[in-house]
């Protein structure tokens, strides 16, 4: 008999334990902001993010890899400066063994502890479970994340000290006692722990005017759009309202496909390509290429267009730059180094000299014969207007990092 193909379950496929909904409390638009934080994740090619869910199964779930996709499940928690450091009780719901002496009985998990609700995502997804994200604006006492980094440290749990290695059988037994059990035994919880993330000190709880600026500073270093403080906050405010529309839908049935609740739930690039007005067809031009760096790209030639005058041929301009991105992948092995550097300087040349679109056009055609017949596949006009297109963007980059230097 053949092996059975375990099919991998979907987001849309469990009801979440819990429905919160819209909030207006301070620590939810904490919550928000964090998620608007992890959706402009998105305009960063890697690693690869396709969506960011908002409330579902947790507080944000980012989507991630090439089909089948999987699953990183965050956890939120804003706290207020007064109350300190995250304890390891309130983390594992098991307080910690105040000698190294084990406990013959179970103790009892402190049901709204952080870790027990986060890890019922590797049971209920399994191998789509990609791994899970504690995000916190304070940090950890020092029991905690010494404990933490022993775990992450340690290859395999007989490498723990004897202190660590009680403490986790302490927990890993509490955790098997617990209905619904948690883990199954210290083995499975250390493999959990080894991938899990933490991530502290992130964002502002307590004030909200910090927060903002924060994110309208990720919004122009993730994408290099040149923004007044003013425009930047106010594209910030509506990420962080797009999380809050996705937080508030309830209607979702579950099961529900991939695509509807994408739509429900999900934040995805196209969207935040819409609020940062860049084209989301040149976008998608672009991506063919594979290059990297795909909005910062965009907004870069978008950027030039506009300056020069080629504003409405954006989409494609970037097909231009596209078919050079691909052209060069192949035929960078074949080319002599002399032949590059003749070729990238006639273009460098052609685009400092300012020419009209048509004469661009005319130019490349001309230097395209030139070239003719040094390659497998032919240099056509097309590439070498990408090439000259790809040396823009490389300009806009220098003069928006200048930009930002002489503000610094």
């Amino acid at each position: 008999m053949g092996q059975v193909e375990i099919k991998p379950t979907r987001l849309g496929e469990i009801e979440p334990r819990e429905r919160v909904g819209s909030q207006t409390a301070r620590k939810y638009e904490y919550q928000y902001e964090r998620t608007a934080c992890a959706a402009l994740g998105l305009l960063v090619d890697h690693p690869k993010r396709v969506c960011v869910y908002c409330d579902w199964h947790d507080d944000f779930v980012i989507e991630v890899g090439d089909p089948p996709t999987r699953y990183e499940f965050h956890q939120v928690k804003g706290r207020k400066s007064s109350q300190g450091p995250w304890t390891f009780r309130e983390f594992f719901g098991v307080s910690k063994l105040s000698s190294q002496k084990a406990l013959k009985k179970a103790a009892k998990v402190k049901v709204d502890a952080v870790l027990p609700l986060m890890l019922a995502h590797y049971r209920n997804f399994s191998t789509s479970c990609a791994g899970v994200t504690f995000v916190t604006n304070t940090g950890l006492e020092t029991a905690l994340s010494d404990f933490l980094e022993e775990i992450d440290e340690s290859p395999i749990e007989s490498d723990l000290t004897d202190a660590a290695r009680l403490n986790l059988q302490r927990i890993a037994k509490a955790y098997v006692a617990a209905d619904p059990m948690i883990a199954s035994s210290s083995a499975e919880l250390f493999s959990w722990l080894k991938t899990l993330k933490v991530y502290t000190d992130q964002g502002h709880l307590e004030n909200p005017e910090i927060a903002l600026v924060e994110l309208a500073n990720i919004v122009v270093d993730f994408s290099e759009i040149e923004l007044l403080q003013r425009q930047a906050k106010q594209i910030a405010r509506e990420i962080v309202g797009k999380v809050r529309a996705k937080v508030a839908h309830s209607t979702t049935v579950v099961p529900v496909s991939d695509d509807e609740l994408q739509r429900d739930k999900g934040i995805v690039i196209t969207e935040l390509l819409g609020v940062l007005s860049l084209s989301s067809q040149a976008y998608e031009q672009l991506k063919v290429g594979e290059n990297g760096d795909t909005v910062k790209t965009l907004s870069r030639l978008q950027r030039y267009c506009s300056k020069n005058g080629f504003g409405g041929l954006i989409v494609p301009i970037c097909d231009f730059k596209t078919r050079w991105d691909v052209w060069r992948t192949v035929e960078r092995h074949f080319l002599a180094s002399a032949d590059y550097m003749l070729l990238e300087r006639k273009a460098s040349d052609l685009l400092g000299a300012r020419r009209e679109l048509k004469e661009i056009v005319e130019e490349a055609k001309a230097i395209s014969k030139d070239f003719s017949g040094i390659t497998v596949s032919p240099l056509t006009p097309e590439h070498v207007m990408g090439l000259i297109f790809s040396l823009a963007a490389q300009s806009e980059a220098v003069i928006h990092q200048s930009s930002v230097d002489g503000k610094a």
